[in-house]
């Protein structure tokens, strides 16, 4: 026994710390890796328990390799998704979810219903431009406004956006500015009725994990979109969440998540819109904010005394039929109007109509020069922009002429 204890003592390792080497290092045993521990932190992170996630991050980082880059991303990303998941969670919205579905990923807006009032969605049919790997296409009540998203040159999805001119033609679409991607990507864009309030989704900086719906304001008169926010909880949660449509008329809204995982479904909700925001008082709460926030039981942020069957009801009963296309109203005989080419029902009649269509287009710029001219004379008299003038003023003329023909022609190609 002494020389025993007189070996530990020379070699000044305790009898302890001698057996958790041993067992450490046997077959079989091993301390816990850098991988072990950050996939605890995941874990731990993902059902909101971000003190044990903080933990075991620590417990990680003792295991990083100082030179090792990739084991420095991944614990500084989730280090800054947990820094940001803690400050949500002191301000989690109060909302009322008032339904959950359960619908496959693909085409999963088609679960939304809203009226047409709020706009529509739908795939990459309705895109008038040719485009690869779009699932998904917004279109505003007036449907001269489309946005949608799109891979760009380095592989990152963007949002891009067209406009419908005046002769029914679509405008080559424009990307929006790089800011709402934020490092990442940005998709699932929905533009409210107002014109300037876009709501979208980026699995960017700022993200609690995966896809994260953001607002980004317009201003309506540069275009340009002011610094992109984040939705925060309970819309977000460290899994993917996107698509939050509003439905003004009825006071409702809609998203999509995969913190169920469900596999390949997702989950829908329908919640209230609240007119002001409100956060959860923890003090006021019997409910767990964790488990509100994550919406484990989307009953328990409805008021018992309140029945929402009626709204429901009148939500799910909304007609998503897409109303008929309007380009141009063009009055033919025996009081039919044409709104599109589509109604056209022989060839020759659409060909017409194009021919009718493009000088339209032509006339009208013409007339909007002619008004230019005008007062330009109006300031400096000038014998050369009179001549312009009197020369402009025939040719509208004669467009006018040959506008009747055409009109005529669109007449005769129909019958």
């Amino acid at each position: 026994m002494e020389n025993r204890q007189s070996h530990y003592m020379k070699s000044k390792i305790s009898p302890f710390l001698l057996l958790f080497s041993i067992a450490a290092f046997a077959p079989g045993v091993s301390a816990e890796s850098f991988d072990e521990y950050i996939s605890d932190a995941r874990a731990a992170y993902q059902r909101y328990d971000f003190a044990e996630a903080a933990r075991q991050l620590a417990n990680a980082r003792k295991k990083m390799k100082g030179d090792d880059l990739i084991e420095k991303e991944e614990s500084s990303l989730l280090q800054s998704q947990l820094n940001l998941a803690k400050s949500f969670i002191e301000r989690v919205e109060k909302i009322t979810v008032l339904d959950s579905i359960s619908v496959d990923k693909a085409a999963f807006f088609k679960a939304y219903r809203l009226p047409a009032s709020a706009g529509y969605l739908s795939d990459a049919s309705s895109l008038p431009h040719k485009a690869n790997d779009v699932e998904y296409v917004f279109t505003n009540e007036g449907e001269d406004f489309k946005m949608w998203a799109q891979p760009d040159s380095t592989g990152f999805f963007n949002i891009m956006e067209s406009i419908r001119l005046t002769d029914g033609k679509w405008s080559e679409p424009v990307s929006a500015p790089d800011e709402l991607r934020n490092g990442g990507n940005a998709e699932f864009p929905f533009m409210m009725a107002d014109g300037v309030t876009l709501y979208y989704a980026s699995d960017g900086e700022e993200s609690l994990g995966g896809y994260d719906i953001f607002i980004a304001t317009r201003d309506a008169a540069t275009g340009e979109y002011l610094q992109p926010m984040n939705m925060g909880m309970p819309y977000n949660s460290p899994f993917d969440d996107y698509l939050l449509a509003i439905d003004e008329l009825n006071g409702v809204g809609w998203w999509a998540t995969d913190r169920n995982q469900l596999g390949e479904n997702l989950t829908v909700y329908l919640f209230k819109v609240n007119d002001t925001r409100r956060n959860y008082d923890p003090d006021e709460e019997e409910a767990n904010i964790a488990d509100l926030a994550l919406i484990s039981d989307f009953h328990a942020t409805q008021d018992p005394e309140e029945d929402y069957t009626e709204l429901i009801e009148s939500v799910r009963n909304i007609s998503v039929e897409k109303k008929k296309k309007v380009d141009f109203y063009f009055p033919m005989k025996g009081g039919v109007v044409m709104t599109s080419l589509d109604d056209f029902q022989t060839s020759g009649g659409r060909a017409a109509m194009r021919k009718y269509l493009e000088a339209e287009k032509r006339l009208n710029e013409m007339s909007e020069e002619l008004k230019s001219l005008r007062r330009d004379y109006a300031r400096v008299s000038s014998s050369s922009l009179g001549q312009h003038i009197l020369d402009l003023e025939k040719e509208i003329e004669a467009a006018r002429v040959n506008l009747k023909a055409l009109r005529n022609a669109v007449y005769k190609a129909e019958i």
